[in-house]
């Protein structure tokens, strides 16, 4: 499972702010608005910039194990990157009207409370 996101910030050891080993981690917006720092594929790490939109790699680290590897694995660029950052904002929106719908549908079947005499 591979989840996009969008690159804001670099951290590499070539970045004279940050101090530290010699990998790359970046600051990634996430298609659903969640904000993580991944580490980024070392094969790759030398090519990705701000503004990207990245693959991260969600699958397990291992068959006993259910963490994801949480890597950033392949950078997008071009129409590919616009058209799956699109996709997946899309679902999102999607995802948030049907939330929100449900929410006032809920809020309206609310029955007002009989008040407290004591």
């Amino acid at each position: 499972m591979y989840h996009p996101g969008r690159v804001l910030k670099i951290f590499s050891a070539k970045d004279r702010e940050v101090k530290g080993d010699a990998t790359t981690q970046a600051l990634v917006e996430m298609w659903d608005e969640n904000l993580f720092t991944f580490a980024v594929d070392a094969k790759i790490a030398a090519d990705v910039k701000e503004g990207d939109i990245v693959l991260v790699d969600y699958t397990s680290v291992s068959q006993s194990s259910h963490m994801p590897r949480h890597v950033i694995v392949k950078i997008l660029r071009g129409k590919t990157a616009d058209a799956i950052w699109k996709e997946y904002k899309k679902y999102d929106d999607k995802k948030k009207r049907a939330l929100a719908k449900q929410a006032a549908q809920a809020a309206s079947q609310i029955t007002q409370q009989p008040e407290y005499f004591g």
